[in-house]
């Protein structure tokens, strides 16, 4: 346990010297992963972000210590990961000497540390081999050391561990099956969204799916002057009788941030969609609804529309319920935008997405 509050103690240590610009050295690129990794959850998320809105006030300090340890308790190869990095390991790295055991003992190689770790680990040769390792000791001591040395070198290459001071795993690498990815191919895309076994009973498909590639008919371009930064879309519309419907949209940009500035333009998504449909005509109004994902808002159309628009990482998903009562409905809404997350984040782990509609879903 005491190793456990050690790593979180030095994961927040880093973070705060990031939030307060004081990081440099070979943490800062561990503690900028562990901070992405962190915007991933709904509560480190929102740490992440009081503690850069006040970087020195303790209890900011006190909500992303507890952010932190929930992630490291819940993502135990992340937490492996992060253990093997300078953040694990504040102190300088732990010297390691190969020496060989007196002319009396052939048998014997030792590995040697200093006096922070281990005192002695010792490889011992077969005893049925030592006469002839003692014969050739004399000659192959230096060979013995260097093959040792490899083997050992190999095998914190194995843990993770990262030699001048950078991490081996990149962050979206395909070695790092807990980091989000950048979804580029349509049909990947396509698969975020729901399909009828994965929705409440009663409702079947009324349009699509359809998916491409940047922007089209379904979707414009949400980052006028970066449109190349937008990457794929798909979506979906299913239908419950006797006239109300629900829509899903994916978007995937090329990285978070620029997910986070098409977030930011709000919900330009649907834009002059639902004009002339009757009760779906007004003025867009701002509602409430429980943090999802990375960001999250919601807004109504006159008294049958309610939609929702949710950012998590590269990802903007878009969800809109039509029909009578809709807007009195967010709770709904809400389950449908969770469902569509989850979906998301799934997709963006390297799995396959299978979540499905939870009506008792918090």
């Amino acid at each position: 346990m005491g190793d456990d509050r050690d790593l979180v103690a030095g994961v927040v240590g880093a973070l705060v010297r990031l939030a307060q610009g004081t990081a440099g050295g070979p943490g800062q690129a561990v503690a900028e992963v562990v901070r992405a990794r962190l915007r991933l959850m709904p509560e480190g998320a929102r740490a992440v972000a009081a503690l850069e809105a006040s970087p020195h006030d303790p209890r900011a300090r006190e909500g992303l210590t507890s952010a932190v340890t929930r992630l490291l308790a819940t993502d135990v190869a992340f937490a492996q990961y992060v253990a093997t990095t300078d953040l694990g390991r504040p102190a300088d790295p732990t010297t390691v000497q190969l020496r060989v055991g007196p002319e009396a003992d052939p048998a014997t190689v030792q590995l040697r540390t200093d006096s922070s770790g281990p005192s002695t680990v010792q490889l011992r040769v077969d005893p049925a081999v030592a006469h002839a390792q003692a014969l050739a000791a004399r000659r192959g001591n230096t060979a013995i050391i260097i093959a040792l040395a490899l083997v050992l070198i190999a095998a914190v290459v194995a843990l993770g561990i990262h030699l001048g001071s950078r991490p081996l795993l990149r962050p979206n690498g395909p070695d790092f099956a807990h980091a989000a990815r950048t979804i580029r191919d349509p049909a990947r895309v396509q698969g975020v969204l729901p399909d009828v076994a994965a929705m409440p009973g009663g409702w079947q498909v009324e349009s699509g799916p359809r998916s491409g590639t940047g922007s089209g008919a379904d979707v414009p371009c949400l980052l006028p002057d970066a449109c190349d930064q937008q990457l794929a879309y798909a979506t979906v519309t299913f239908r419950a009788a006797p006239v109300q419907s629900v829509q899903f949209t994916v978007v995937t940009f090329a990285s978070p941030e620029t997910a986070g500035r098409a977030f930011a333009g709000g919900l330009a998504l649907v834009d002059g969609e639902g004009e002339g449909e009757g009760e779906g005509e007004g003025d867009a109004t701002a509602v409430t609804i429980p943090s999802i994902g990375d960001q999250s808002a919601a807004r109504e159309r006159g008294s049958s529309m309610a939609e929702a628009l949710v950012r998590v990482g590269s990802t903007l998903l878009y969800v809109r319920d039509q029909g009578p009562g809709a807007a009195v409905a967010t709770p709904a809404l809400t389950l449908f935008a969770r469902l569509l997350a989850e979906r998301a984040q799934q997709a963006q782990d390297g799995h396959t997405p299978n979540a499905d509609f939870h009506a008792d879903a918090t």
